[in-house]
């Protein structure tokens, strides 16, 4: 196995800040103004999360029903994972006629939200795209991270640590916009280096599925004579899946993979020195800002937003974004255990 690790710069690049689209400039943005809510009146929040088994989801809903109890306002979660027995559209036609004043819209496929927000539309009811930006469509308001800049900061720590070698490059789903901008950010520092590096495996994860993610890892290393040194994982999730897979090809050499999301167990995997960093985002900050935005959006009232987002609509949509932070062995207590986001019995088992 060959790999050239440069020295004495992981502290730098752990000072490498995730900078943001537009960031300095905060601005307001007119809403639009529905027929409900209006002037104070009782507001209804109807959230739909059409998603997968990461356990962020869950802390997320959490976030919004307790932002929501402090601002006196109704909310209604529905955390989707299957489409089954109800489609993630029924669940929002279902709220829409239930008499929600606004929708947080967390959509399972990009591309595929016509129908709901045709229906929204046509009810007046506004939507706040959610964590996932919506594609070629009009939405009154995205809340999320800055992808691009995320994942060019993932880029940079893997090429300043692996400048030589064998590389598994992984998006994410291939209808979500956001995997896009998270690969597109990573390759502005891996594209440079290419005449340098081997990449022995270079795809995107259907469904940000962890077992597949854990084949293809497992089979591209072992036809390259169980080699790896870089593995350029878009989530935790995965990230985990290609340590399963060589654990389980029996590789014991160092390799550097990445990871986003800052789960449990991805803490644990950088402390044991199988997972080499993640990316710590505040959920509570982002759900929060949710809340937020969608009862002013209810209240006709103007939105807070601090970057115009270009998702391929004519004139791109109005977007609050935030921003996150590299965590490794070495800053870990101080991002994760400091800020109360788990205790040190949560990773250690102390």
């Amino acid at each position: 196995m060959t790999r050239t690790i440069l020295r004495g710069i992981l502290a730098a690049a752990l000072a490498i800040p995730i900078l943001l689209v537009g960031a300095g400039c905060s601005t307001e943005s007119q809403a639009p103004s529905p027929d409900k809510a209006q002037n104070g009146d009782p507001v209804k929040i109807g959230v739909s999360f059409g998603v997968g088994d990461a356990s962020r989801w869950v802390s997320e809903q959490q976030y919004m029903e307790n932002r929501a109890a402090e601002l006196d306002v109704e909310i209604e979660v529905r955390l989707n994972k299957t489409d089954e027995p109800k489609t993630q559209t029924e669940d929002c036609i279902e709220m829409i006629d239930g008499g929600i004043d606004v929708l947080i819209l967390t959509p399972r496929d990009v591309n595929n939200v016509q129908d709901i927000l045709a229906y929204a539309k046509q009810h007046n009811v506004p939507v706040v795209d959610y964590a996932r930006a919506i594609t070629n469509e009009d939405v009154d308001l995205f809340v999320g991270y800055d992808s691009g800049r995320i994942g060019q900061t993932l880029g940079q720590y893997l090429t300043e640590l692996v400048d030589e070698g064998d590389y598994i490059i992984l998006s994410g789903d291939p209808g979500d916009y956001n995997a896009e901008l998270l690969n597109e950010g990573a390759l502005r520092y891996i594209d440079p280096i290419r005449s340098d590096i081997n990449v022995i495996l270079e795809t995107s994860v259907p469904g940000w599925s962890p077992d597949a993610a854990k084949q293809l890892v497992y089979d591209a290393v072992s036809a390259n004579g169980n080699s790896v040194d870089a593995i350029l994982a878009p989530n935790d999730k995965i990230a985990g899946a290609c340590r399963e897979a060589l654990d389980e090809l029996g590789i014991t050499d160092p390799v550097i993979i990445t990871g986003m999301d800052a789960e449990l167990d991805a803490a644990k995997r950088v402390v044991d020195g199988k997972q080499s960093v993640t990316v710590y985002m505040d959920l509570e900050e982002l759900a929060t800002t949710a809340v937020d935005e969608a009862c002013h959006l209810a209240r006709g009232e103007a939105v807070n937003a601090n970057a115009d987002f270009d998702n391929g609509t004519e004139n791109g949509i109005t977007a609050n974004l935030i921003t996150g932070k590299l965590v490794t062995k070495e800053n870990l207590d101080k991002i994760l255990i400091d800020s109360g986001y788990f205790t040190r019995e949560d990773v250690y088992g102390e």
